[in-house]
């Protein structure tokens, strides 16, 4: 779906973040899981905020994948 949609391979990476694909994926096995999200900055600050535009990229690629589900 994402290649469909922006004609290019998503970027595969890891990061601190996804604490719950850790904990779900700990007590169920065999689980395959990712985390997604818009582009978020200042994270556990005062000054946490986030990209609105990739939130909307995030919405509309979300969407997608669940119309191919």
């Amino acid at each position: 779906v994402y290649k469909k949609m922006y004609n290019k391979a998503p970027e595969v990476v890891i990061i601190h973040a996804g604490l719950e694909c850790g904990i779900l994926s700990e007590k169920l096995s065999g689980l395959d899981c990712v985390s997604i999200g818009p582009d978020n900055f200042d994270i556990h600050t005062t000054e946490e905020h986030l990209s609105i535009s990739s939130t909307a990229r995030v919405w509309e690629f979300l969407k997608e994948v669940l119309k191919e589900i």
